[in-house]
């Protein structure tokens, strides 16, 4: 049966109330220094649960279409934002920070959930690799304010554009795990591994086969239309035959964002310059429809947030605290003996999430998981949290740093005279 006439206005002016509500919550975050992750998700607290202008069963029903296709473009986003050259080469420390800080946050956060909530380590873990990252724009909002050195700055950003695969391959391998519940270990691993090297395949191999369309049609007009047209082709093909989508559209938009590398390794007879152009056009489109739909989600999220008691906030309170404390040890580990380590306050206290994140965290939603509502709701605490002490811990103790420092000049000086 298709949808009534009420149905199709209640779905219209829902969208267009929620990518409203977004764009506002983004320009007042812009105007008053908070990052836009806070302003979106409150706000959608306050139209949704608080005041109740949103037909929550409506939005609940909407999860399994919205939650994917912001995945997608998030992965893509990923994949084209990330130079592996760079990371491999030039920042082998930054990567080894964010494999260090992300395994240690996800073992740590998933024990606490495990015993806390008394859960399967399957879904104790999924959540745990869902939190476990750290993104680029709180890494941008710290370190505007606070004074850190430039290789500092160009690690943490190394580390969030490194972050995004991580919590995506791990989060939906996990998933996967748990969807395949009833068979033998052996078969499992041999479906989780058929599953992830589908999905890098074809990838891959589709992303080197795009190159070359585009370079074909480099006269063209409206290439990214084209694109975004194969960027949902390679989402679906790959689902289709038994990969995962999310991950295929990484290594897809990967391969289109280090095409200079490629065509050299490969020795594709294509302009490096050329592809520059169409890079850079398709990487403006790309981000003005990923910012629409990232407002758009974390809106979201806030608008079905349920409050699901006292015991859930001081568990995302815990969940926080320790997300802190095991990316303070990675950092203390990653930073030793280097210059770097002066800026460990900074560097330790930033574990805020962003879009990447927040629609893991509704994947049980997505597959009707047990917990599922628990989860979304402790997830909301998390990032919330997260969020907001993700700038302000690093700013207190930059703070108290530079009063030590102070104290100890001063004191240096009396004992002089």
């Amino acid at each position: 049966m298709g949808m009534s006439m009420s149905e199709v206005v209640i779905l219209f002016s829902t969208i267009a109330a929620i990518m409203a509500l977004g764009f506002i919550g983004d320009a007042v975050s812009r105007k008053i220094l908070l990052p836009s992750v806070i302003m979106l998700m409150i706000l959608g607290i306050i139209f949704g649960p608080i005041l109740n202008l949103f037909p929550y069963d409506f939005l609940i029903a909407a999860i399994p279409y919205i939650a994917p296709l912001t995945l997608v473009f998030i992965s893509f986003e990923a994949g084209m934002g990330m130079d592996v050259y760079k990371v491999i080469h030039q920042s082998r420390r930054a990567a080894l920070l964010s494999i260090l800080g992300f395994f240690l946050s996800m073992i740590a956060v998933g024990s606490l959930l495990r015993f806390a909530l008394n859960i399967r380590w399957a879904y104790a873990l999924l959540m745990a690799s869902a939190w476990s990252g750290m993104n680029t724009a709180i890494v941008n909002a710290v370190c505007k304010y606070l004074r850190v050195k430039e290789e500092t700055y160009v690690t943490l950003t190394m580390i969030s554009l490194v972050d995004d695969p991580i919590v995506l391959i791990t989060t939906l391998t996990i998933l996967n795990y748990i969807l395949l519940g009833g068979m033998g270990s052996r078969d499992i691993l041999f479906i989780l591994t058929a599953n992830i090297c589908t999905s890098i395949f074809l990838g891959a191999i589709l992303g080197l086969v795009w190159l070359n369309v585009l370079y074909f049609f480099r006269k063209g007009e409206y290439t990214y239309t084209f694109t975004l047209a194969a960027i949902l082709f390679v989402y679906s093909l790959t689902e289709i035959l038994g990969g995962t989508g999310v991950i295929a559209i990484f290594l897809f938009g990967l391969v289109i964002g280090n095409y200079g590398s490629i065509v050299k390794a490969l020795k594709l007879k294509i302009s490096v310059n050329e592809l520059a152009q169409l890079k850079s056009l398709t990487e403006k489109f790309h981000s003005e429809v990923t910012f629409m739909i990232r407002s758009f989600f974390f809106t979201f999220i806030g608008l079905i947030y349920v409050f699901t008691g006292v015991f859930a906030l001081f568990l995302g309170l815990a969940c926080s605290a320790v997300l802190h404390l095991t990316k303070y040890v990675a950092a203390k580990i990653g930073t030793f003996r280097s210059p770097m380590a002066s800026d460990l306050p900074v560097m330790g206290f930033i574990v805020g999430q962003g879009a990447a994140s927040a629609a893991m965290s509704t994947l049980p939603l997505v597959y009707n998981l047990p917990y599922a509502a628990a989860f979304t709701s402790l997830a909301l605490n998390i990032i919330l949290i997260n969020n907001i002490t993700s700038i302000t811990l690093p700013y207190v103790s930059a703070k108290l740093a530079m009063k030590r420092a102070a104290k100890k000049s001063r004191d240096g000086k009396r004992l002089k005279i």
